[in-house]
């Protein structure tokens, strides 16, 4: 039986696939599985997996047609997995060599934490890195993500989870599967916010191992599941997994609503933001086509 199961869901993401797999297949620890979801992809990214489909401890499985949602893939990939650990290496991301190597020492050595995560650098669709994920978290704390830690699950969901998803790359993320295997994900799952609700689930019953290290290469604008203005599917699903954190913590009414508002002008000030961007280029673009002219 191997130690981790590697479930990488593909859908279209044919340009960052090599790179993405290269990353899973020399790590320095070599106790996985390699499970390759294709979400029926369009563009050539089945190809690229079937190349890969031989390698030792690999499995590939294919849709006929495509799920809807990356988190019916996760279900699927869970039901295959094997391995004690889990690492949902989305398609479109990459990793260091060193990535399992840490996140499975932080497991080995803590029993009682049930998800352990790593830094991430935030690259761009070529590849070069922009900053890193603390810049998405120092809202909360400027300083706590400079530093590794490990809190009790329960305290993560209250401090921190209970605000925004403080996790916000699953390709950064090495879990427990017993804890998965009690969790169900909604049907139909969420299709932006299913990651946040899941860390939830696990660390209302385990708890949380932080290393600073960036070991997770974060891919920018290329994900699938933003297909609404931002903002807008952010409010739709975050809501409810807010609610669902306040039940969790027996909060009342009053805090509850304290946190969906701020959560909500949140979502509003994204929606502006992504207003005044698209505006500006639809700008730019009737400048450029009356030059032209």
């Amino acid at each position: 039986m191997p130690k981790v199961s590697v479930i990488v869901p593909s859908y279209n993401h044919a340009a960052y696939l090599e790179q993405r797999l290269e990353s899973i297949y020399t790590q320095t620890y070599r106790d996985f599985e390699v499970i390759l979801l294709d979400d029926a992809s369009t563009d050539h990214s089945l190809e690229i997996l079937r190349f890969y489909e031989h390698r030792p401890f690999t499995i590939l499985v294919v849709n006929e047609r495509n799920s809807g949602s990356v988190f019916y893939q996760w279900q699927k990939g869970l039901q295959l997995a094997q391995g004690e650990y889990i690492w949902l290496a989305e398609s479109d991301d990459f990793a260091s060599p060193f990535f399992l190597k840490r996140l499975v020492q932080l497991l080995d050595d803590h029993p009682n934490v049930g998800l352990a995560y790593c830094q991430s650098w935030l690259v761009d669709t070529k590849g070069m890195i922009l900053n890193n994920a603390a810049c998405w978290t120092m809202d909360l704390d400027a300083h706590r993500w400079h530093h590794g830690f490990i809190n009790l699950g329960l305290n993560e969901i209250s401090q921190f989870l209970i605000h925004k998803n403080t996790i916000p790359n699953a390709s950064a993320v090495l879990t427990r599967k017993r804890l998965w295997e009690s969790q169900d994900i909604p049907n139909p799952p969420l299709r932006l916010c299913g990651d946040w609700l899941q860390w939830i689930k696990i660390l209302s019953r385990s708890d949380i191992a932080f290393t600073a290290e960036c070991l997770n290469f974060w891919r920018q604008n290329t994900s699938n599941a933003r297909v609404a203005s931002a903002g807008t599917l952010e409010w739709i699903e975050g809501e409810q997994v807010l609610r669902y954190g306040c039940h969790l913590l027996e909060w009342s009414e009053e805090e509850t609503n304290k946190v969906l508002l701020t959560f909500l002008r949140q979502c509003w000030q994204w929606q502006k933001e992504y207003i005044e961007t698209a505006n500006h280029e639809q700008a730019n673009a009737l400048m450029n086509s009356q030059e032209q002219v």
